[in-house]
């Protein structure tokens, strides 16, 4: 990275600050309470002068030039002394800095730092704090200033995305959200006959997910926990494997190691890329070697595409597209006929679409569902007011891609631009054009219904946009014609626009909180009377939601009734799919079941001012309200948010 003084660092550090106080204040005076609750008018008016006079000071040092000693105190040119004479204690004073920002998360005080411009706030402060020591510790002859804070700021926004996944070890039975637990379920049917004793197919989408969720199932006592552990700890293994494997391609020095693999690992949890996917990616970063071992690269592009086929039909080009990427950072035209050096690229699409679609084409024979539903993707309604801010997200899908990816494409866009090299343009047209397609592609995919909130159908998009990244701000980028020393140094403003979104993004998706250890043992039992007198009168029982008690166990008793669980019973609403809509409304009509597991209903219709309004919509007129004419509500459990129905009559 390239220099700065430590001025510069100063009023950067004073700008940042400014920007984020003034948006708690904003934060503070939201809701109409300004001059109408006195108190809070006044915390605004303070909270929004400490603001302004930060902004000044870094004005004022802009325009007003330092000299002598004052410029030295001023510029932090170096470390305080007291802590110099600590060594190795800095490192405790460190881990202090992590400990009360951690203490401020999870602590007594957390709801009083829950928006997001309070909890950036304490983030970025613990940054600042733990940089100090970091210096302290190193003993710099001239701090750098900006690369301990930016790494302090790398690794707290990692630390604070684990505290934020720790609710997913929760020890409630029931669903921790519309289909968290019903993903457990969809892989148990895989090991079918052991839970069930029935032989049941896999459900038709995302099969390669339920392959790894399997693997916790396979212990001789299984347990919903266990599931949640497994999963919980796939999502953070997975895109660190990726990054790493990037990073060994690319040997980068040893002190720039940790930092990139903590950012590059954020970078991909941001979408989220969901980890069963990134294995579309793992085997050609592991193996792909076009001049010596190109045998094997064909080997994990076909394993990578397979695997991609048996996932989501919008994975099918990335195994291709990722070869064809590292051939072109990787290996320069040189002098070659154009068409024999596009060749590799040709049949790497070949052999990896083909792969893939013979994948897929198996996957749809052994669901057993009818190639209608099972492409329905390509047939969802499109909510292109999504991709701007709604209540769905805030900062819209478009912007929140933009704000995520635009430091790093411009900072190596520039890099490129001063290395004194030469690329072929066929090079940075291909490589330009992978990028560009993903992101079309991705955009396309989350203004579809049931596309969700964040940016995980731009999974593809950050897949590729890391190892392109990384490869040119590396130097790893093969010239075809190298003029001179290439360049060395990277902007140290836009590196830090770079871990800025990185770390916003990271704060803005969750906050950090304990697991709940509360067992809802009474609303179990409660539960499972209702199931044993209604299974002792002969009747069916349907779980539509809720599953993971069967398949854990935690209700006893119960066969199980492979149709209309939740997730299945969302996608035929929202693609409006008449065949099983219809047989469903029909079931219901005839009050086939005795008694029914169901989501909690929506409580009326919902329009774009509601986040997943159109979902609500779909769910309530051809699920909820065809189920509550033939069935009335015998008991709601609020902490499961579902329902136990019987028929009304």
């Amino acid at each position: 990275m390239g220099e700065t003084s430590a001025l510069w660092f100063l009023r950067f550090v004073l700008i940042v600050t400014s920007v984020l106080v003034f948006a708690l204040a904003a934060d503070l005076g939201k809701d109409g309470v300004l001059f109408v609750f006195w108190r809070r008018t006044l915390l605004v008016f303070f909270v929004g002068g400490i603001a302004l006079a930060l902004l000044c000071t870094a004005t004022f040092m802009s325009r007003v030039p330092l000299t002598g000693d004052t410029a030295k105190r001023v510029a932090l040119q170096r470390v305080p002394k007291f802590l110099l004479h600590l060594g190795r204690l800095n490192l405790l004073g460190f881990s202090l800095c992590a400990a009360a920002l951690f203490f401020i998360y999870l602590g007594p005080f957390g709801e009083t730092f829950k928006s997001l411009p309070a909890r950036f706030l304490v983030l970025w402060v613990a940054s600042l704090g733990a940089a100090i020591f970091l210096c302290a510790w190193r003993d710099d002859v001239t701090p750098r200033w900006l690369e301990r804070t930016l790494f302090s700021l790398i690794l707290f926004s990692f630390l604070y995305q684990i505290a934020a996944s720790l609710p997913a070890l929760s020890l409630s039975p029931f669903s921790l959200g519309w289909s968290e637990s019903t993903r457990y379920y969809h892989a148990s049917l895989l090991l079918s006959q052991k839970f069930y004793d029935q032989s049941l197919t896999p459900f038709y989408q995302d099969l390669t997910r339920y392959i790894l969720e399997a693997v916790p199932l396979l212990l001789p006592h299984p347990s919903l926990f266990s599931a949640r552990l497994w999963e919980t700890t796939l999502k953070f293994i997975m895109p660190a494997l990726a990054v790493v494997l990037v990073l060994r391609r690319i040997a980068v020095p040893r002190a720039l190691q940790l930092s990139l693999l903590l950012w590059g690992t954020l970078f991909l949890l941001q979408g989220p890329v969901y980890f069963y996917l990134l294995f579309c990616a793992i085997p050609i970063l592991a193996f792909y070697d076009s001049q010596r071992r190109p045998a094997l690269s064909i080997i994990a592009l076909i394993i990578a595409s397979i695997w991609a086929g048996l996932s989501r039909v919008n994975w099918i080009p990335v195994p291709p597209m990722l070869a064809i990427a590292l051939y072109l950072l990787e290996k320069p035209i040189a002098q070659k006929n154009i068409f024999r050096y596009l060749a590799p690229p040709a049949l790497y699409t070949f052999i990896g679409i083909g792969a893939a679609y013979l994948a897929r084409q198996w996957y749809l024979d052994i669901s057993q569902i009818s190639p209608a539903m099972f492409n329905m993707a390509f047939h969802s309604d499109m909510l292109w007011y999504r991709l701007f801010p709604s209540a769905l997200n805030a900062w819209g899908i478009l912007p929140s891609a933009l704000v995520l990816s635009a430091p790093l494409v411009i900072l190596a866009v520039q890099h490129l631009r001063q290395r004194n090299a030469h690329w072929h343009p066929i090079r940075l047209l291909g490589l330009g054009s992978i990028l560009l397609v993903m992101f079309i592609g991705g955009i396309i995919v989350s203004a579809k219904i049931g596309g969700g909130s964040n940016l995980h159908n731009l999974d593809g998009f950050l897949t590729l946009a890391l190892p392109i990244g990384l490869y040119i701000l590396t130097n790893r980028f093969v010239p075809d014609a190298e003029a001179g020393a290439p360049s060395q140094t990277w902007s140290p403003l836009k590196v830090t626009l770079t871990v800025l979104a990185v770390s916003v993004f990271t704060v803005s998706v969750g906050y950090p909180a304990l697991p709940s250890s509360d067992r809802h043992e009474d609303d179990l039992a409660a539960l499972q009377k209702l199931v044993n007198e209604t299974l002792a009168n002969g009747g069916e029982v349907l779980f539509i939601s809720q599953r993971q008690l069967l398949t854990f166990d935690l209700i006893h008793g119960v066969p199980l009734i492979p149709i209309y669980d939740n997730i299945d019973l969302m996608e035929f609403a929202m693609t409006n799919y008449r065949p099983s809509i219809d047989q469903f409304h029909a079931d219901m009509a005839a009050q086939r079941y005795a008694l029914i597991i169901a989501p909690i209903p929506p409580g009326q219709l919902q329009d774009t001012d509601d986040a997943f309004g159109e979902e609500n919509n779909a769910w309530a007129k051809r699920v909820s309200i065809p189920m509550l004419r033939e069935y009335k509500i015998l008991m709601t459990f609020e902490s499961g948010d579902f329902v136990v129905l019987i028929p009304d009559s």
